[in-house]
């Protein structure tokens, strides 16, 4: 009899087991998954003027009234791009996207001022860099950051690219050119890992300074960690003073990156406000097979500012206009970063 008992309590637990194992594949799963990564791992869950439960009470009605893939592609594109309008929370499967009649997969609200390069004397073009001297002044080196590594990864990502590491002799070339002062172009960079960012940006700075501070979401609560960045890299260039370009695609990395060079000495920063892209990134997916991204940790300011969806604003506000690389060929922002730099 005992016997038959430890058989019947092991069916029931094994019974149990199996129906916590069950995982719900349907369009009202998947949308029930998609506000559990919201809640857990999302680091600006706080930041909206609306908990992720009260977004959540907003759809809800909506996939049950509608249970299909049609429905949860229009819910998630329109909590993307019009809700939460977090760059970083992005569907990044083009199904849900040909489900609806929704076709713009570009962030929201960044400009495309992109250098024509017609006042650089250009020395070489690489995959990560465009580099040379200012036609007006030879004396006044320039490079032109476009990415930062191949491998974006968040913090996990350690590998830095063979292309990104030519920073060194890329330096040492201006150098011996006899320049004494830098334009460093950071304008539609997307970033990176954390890492790459601040390997650059050591090439550059003349001190060690916490240049800021990243949070990570751990159940209900965050986990806090500082960056520093320090003079390192070969002879780098940190006597003479630079001019530091962005504008509203320069995005995270670049943003991390803009934050360590504002910890530079004899560096004035020009252009229009970054993106506010704030943050690294994790992929999730949900059991249809979609992939998305969601923003996994904060990044702000050494004193604990934010920057998300604000951007950081230079210190001089210029902006080319619409007519840039159209009609108007006079790259403002390199412009007026020469005029300092005289």
């Amino acid at each position: 009899m005992k016997f038959k008992s430890i058989i019947v309590l092991s069916l029931i637990l094994l019974t149990a087991c199996d129906k916590d194992l069950t995982v719900d594949t349907s369009p009202r799963g998947d949308f029930e998954l998609f506000f559990a990564y919201l809640e857990n791992d999302y680091a600006y869950r706080d930041y909206h003027p609306f908990t992720m439960e009260e977004l959540r009470q907003k759809y809800l009605p909506q996939i049950e009234a509608s249970n299909t893939k049609e429905m949860l592609a229009n819910i998630l594109l329109n909590i993307q791009l019009n809700e939460l309008q977090d760059p970083h929370v992005y569907i990044d499967d083009d199904e849900p996207w040909y489900l609806t009649n929704v076709r713009e997969k570009s962030p929201v609200h960044l400009d495309e001022a992109l250098p024509l390069f017609r006042e650089i004397h250009v020395i070489q073009h690489t995959p990560y860099y465009t580099y040379g001297l200012t036609k007006a002044n030879p004396r006044i080196g320039y490079i032109y950051i476009r990415a930062f590594n191949s491998d974006v990864g968040g913090t996990s990502s350690l590998h830095i690219d063979a292309g990104v590491k030519k920073i060194d002799n890329i330096i040492q070339e201006l150098r011996h050119q006899g320049i004494v002062s830098m334009i460093v172009d950071m304008r539609s960079d997307a970033g990176g890992s954390n890492y790459v960012p601040r390997y650059v940006a050591q090439h550059f700075v003349n001190r060690s300074a916490v240049y800021m501070v990243e949070e990570y979401p751990v159940v209900h609560s965050f986990t806090r960690k500082e960056w520093t960045v320090t003079p390192s890299g070969g002879t780098g260039f940190r006597e003479g003073k630079i001019a530091l370009l962005s504008n509203g695609m320069t995005a995270s990395g670049g943003e991390m990156f803009l934050l360590a060079m504002l910890q530079r000495d004899n560096l004035i920063h020009i252009g229009s406000r970054s993106a506010g892209a704030s943050g690294n990134i994790t992929e999730k997916d949900l059991s249809n097979g979609w992939n998305m991204t969601i923003t996994n940790s904060r990044t702000e300011y050494p004193d604990g500012r934010q920057y998300f969806k604000v951007g950081i604003v230079p210190a001089v506000i210029v902006e080319n206009d619409s007519t840039y690389g159209d009609i108007t060929f006079t790259d403002r922002l390199i412009e007026e970063a020469i005029r300092v730099l005289q």
